[in-house]
């Protein structure tokens, strides 16, 4: 049993995983990334060099590395290219290739920043409140609904890039005039916390749950965390679940405020915390490897120790 990990990046401790639970079943880890310096490349079983996802030959080309080495299950860790897998989701399925992704319609709402906000509000979940139009913040700015500082961020991006703080509506219409697709959020001050979920791809129950406060963040993953458990943040979580109805791994971030939590985005993918989740024995990957075998996995949402802490640190490889 091969799988394909694309997009692979800095995610070393993740293929390491990856590999662990493979091996334990004669499987290997190929992983591939458009640059030669990605890390997580040296820590696969085997690896490619591949196009950027923007390439018109990008799909064609992880179809034939999908041939090339028999894989049985395809994934990526980078927003923008889950949009371009769930679009041949079904196309691969055919060739008996698992696509370990949501339907289009819910990545489509992930990626979409404003598209996430509308969801949440049609459905009651508490979320950031979210702008793409200048005029109805400086209404809202006007009657003391919102205040400064606020946040402008890419509609349809991921890692914390292109993120800005404005304090003032001279710089929001600057920065309105640099940017084109962008939404505005007020600056959140409570404490932010996030949910890697699992829901099994055979009888689409949440298997996992693993709730973490942040402490720290760099470039838009978390760096440090606490294991928590909270039953009115869980509740939020596995209703959101239940109404957007993903499948596969999801990460989940939340701010706590004083009127409670809120949700600020969804990322149907492993998310950058994954790594507490898995070394506190909530393990995603064997629950992929059993549903890709045709195995339903039983839920394991408490399966945990709280006051667990993760602390993410530096290495180097020469190559």
């Amino acid at each position: 049993m091969n799988i394909l990990i694309c997009s692979a990046g800095r995610r070393v401790k993740l293929i390491q995983f990856f590999k662990e639970e493979l091996h334990k079943v004669g499987g290997k880890v190929i992983a591939v990334d458009c640059d030669r310096t990605a890390a997580a490349l040296y820590h696969a079983d085997l690896y490619e060099v591949v196009p950027r996802i923007d390439h018109p030959e990008y799909i064609s080309h992880i179809k034939s590395l999908c041939n090339k080495y028999k894989i049985k299950c395809v994934l990526s860790l980078i927003d923008p290219e889950l949009t371009l897998l769930a679009r041949v989701k079904d196309e691969l399925k055919k060739d008996g290739i698992v696509t370990l992704l949501s339907e289009k319609d819910v990545v489509d709402i992930c990626y979409d920043k404003y598209l996430t906000y509308k969801f949440l509000q049609k459905h009651h979940i508490p979320s950031v409140p979210t702008y793409i139009d200048i005029s109805e913040v400086i209404k809202d700015l006007n009657n003391n609904t919102i205040d400064f500082p606020l946040i402008l961020k890419p509609r349809k991006g991921s890692a914390s890039i292109g993120i800005h703080k404005v304090t003032s509506i001279k710089e929001l219409e600057e920065a309105q005039n640099r940017h084109r697709e962008f939404i505005i959020q007020p600056f959140i001050t409570g404490e932010e916390f996030g949910a890697d979920c699992y829901i099994d791809l055979l009888n689409k129950k949440t298997i996992n749950i693993f709730l973490k406060r942040k402490i720290t963040m760099r470039a838009g993953e978390t760096d440090k965390s606490i294991a928590v458990k909270d039953p009115e943040l869980k509740q939020i979580i596995e209703n959101l679940i239940r109404i957007l109805q993903p499948v596969g791994p999801i990460d989940i971030d939340c701010f706590k405020t004083e009127s409670g939590y809120v949700v600020s985005e969804i990322n149907p993918r492993f998310g950058g915390g994954y790594l507490h989740a898995h070394e506190s024995g909530q393990n995603f990957i064997k629950n992929i490897i059993e549903n890709i075998k045709g195995k339903e996995n039983a839920i394991q949402q408490n399966d945990y120790k709280v006051g667990t802490t993760m602390i993410k640190y530096d290495h180097f490889l020469v190559v």
